[in-house]
């Protein structure tokens, strides 16, 4: 079974992008998580397939780039796609540097993330 983690400190973001994930992708498991520490503790436990990362979160400013870092530095064949609210070209340049997949900026349409989950599931 495909798992994929939801880490976003907004509870609306996640149901949102959880309900889109269950339309197109049915039958994954969808774990959620609202900080970069739960958002750790969640991947290791799970290794997901796929995860959709916000970087503004209730510990950081750049508290998804500090987590992105850490995933990437025990797994880095993990996909992982920034959905975030700061799309300016230095933090994208930034996190694509550090290995992420794609970078979705807020707000998005369905569309957007129907693609990025069939891409890369």
């Amino acid at each position: 079974m495909k798992k994929i983690l939801i880490v976003d400190d907004s509870p609306f973001i996640r149901m949102v992008l959880k309900g889109i994930v269950d339309r197109v992708v049915p039958g994954v498991q969808v774990i959620e998580a609202d900080s970069g520490v739960s958002a750790f503790r969640e991947f290791k436990k799970a290794l997901p397939d796929l995860i959709l990362l916000d970087i503004i979160m209730p510990e950081g400013e750049n508290e998804g780039v500090d987590i992105l870092k850490r995933i990437k530095d025990a797994s880095p064949q993990t996909k992982i796609i920034m959905v975030t609210a700061v799309g300016h070209d230095t933090m994208i340049n930034r996190c694509k540097e550090l290995g992420v997949k794609d970078y979705i900026v807020k707000p998005f349409d369905d569309a957007q993330i129907e693609e990025i989950l069939k891409k890369y599931l």
